[in-house]
């Protein structure tokens, strides 16, 4: 009888360990886990520049005193004409005098000859400016190198393989890590455009469908080829838009979507793999303006608690025209207004 109830526990624990595969189930153990989360936020860098803003705090002070860290595109140090530029030296004061950790979102994967040099260059030059002005950068956030590279989703001549990509990173990551030893490296992926497995569509998936690889497939062999060269990616960077999260059906009505499945996937296999679970929390405002942008915004930390999802940091973050505001958040549908207030429903929502 004992033997036999003795199998029959472990046969309960193998199908939950199965279904926890699946993305099906949940180990709220992380819920434990993630109560030290952290919370950041990123303002549009096409829309005002955010230089008022890091030279005083006043306007945003609620904010400013309950996030770890900010994250700025690296283009906004390049001088490009279509960005909004940050003064390295103000980005520095800020970051240092309310002692908030930087990160720098980095995107320039376009594929041309001598792709490995050339991207590091690029990285160098969007980082440097911040570590020459005697701060430093904690994280740098690599928005989409696998899409913005692969055979299948480009047709362009120099577009690479799966293993390919993955050999360049490793090359990159070593590279990075030589000349900044402390810097923590993640990836971050447009979800919706992927099938994350054949099972968890995406909303569009035509990255899938293009290439022939769904995402966990690509990130688990990019993974894997780090760990084998002494490398490992600190975090997976979510941008899951709101608009897209809430879609029930794929954007062609051929399947049904489980995005709070697949996000617990991701958070599970995150935790396994010690690594940290970043999510993006923002919404396409669309011709709602700023209005719509806080809306959305707030009502997904509402959804997100509902669905049992545990990131280890909550990024607010815009890449929109709208809203065209920052500051300040006093002021209805600002950024800062919706950073405010949605940060205000983390801590009601998820106590530390």
């Amino acid at each position: 009888m004992k033997k036999k109830m003795i199998l029959q526990r472990l046969w309960y624990l193998l199908c939950w360990i199965a279904l926890m595969q699946l993305g099906f189930v949940s180990t709220y153990a992380s819920e434990v886990v993630r109560k030290n989360y952290k919370i950041g936020i990123a303002p549009s860098h096409i829309t005002t520049s955010p230089n008022s803003l890091l030279k005083n705090t006043s306007e945003w002070a609620l904010v400013a005193k309950q996030i770890d860290f900010y994250k700025y595109y690296g283009v906004q140090l390049t001088g490009l004409s279509q960005f909004t530029s940050i003064d390295p030296q103000m980005l520095v004061a800020f970051a240092k005098k309310e002692k908030i950790s930087l990160g720098c979102e980095f995107g320039d994967f376009h594929l041309s000859k001598n792709m490995t040099e050339r991207v590091l260059q690029s990285a160098f030059k969007q980082l440097d400016l911040v570590f020459h002005n005697g701060g430093t950068v904690d994280s740098l956030h690599l928005d989409g190198p696998i899409r913005r590279m692969l055979k299948g989703v480009h047709g362009h001549p120099h577009a690479l393989s799966l293993g390919e990509i993955s050999s360049l990173l490793v090359k990159f990551w070593k590279k990075i890590k030589l000349r900044y030893p402390n810097i923590r490296i993640g990836l971050v992926t447009n979800l919706p455009n992927w099938d994350y497995t054949k099972e968890l569509h995406g909303w569009n998936g035509h990255y899938t469908d293009r290439s022939g690889l769904t995402y966990l497939h690509a990130l688990e062999e990019v993974h894997s080829a780090l760990l084998e060269a002494g490398q490992k990616i600190a975090f997976l960077e979510i941008d899951y838009p709101y608009n897209y999260y809430r879609e029930v059906r794929t954007r062609q009505g051929d399947a049904v979507l489980n995005n709070a499945a697949k996000l617990s996937h991701i958070e599970n296999w995150c935790l396994n793999n010690g690594i940290q679970f970043h999510l993006v929390v923002n919404a396409e405002p669309r011709k709602a303006g700023g209005k719509g942008f806080y809306d959305l915004t707030c009502e997904y930390v509402q959804r997100l608690h509902q669905d049992k999802i545990y990131p280890d940091s909550f990024i607010f973050q815009s890449w929109y025209k709208q809203p065209d505001e920052h500051l300040p958040e006093t002021k209805k549908y600002t950024f800062m207004n919706t950073a405010r207030d949605a940060i205000h429903s983390v801590h009601q929502l998820y106590p530390k």
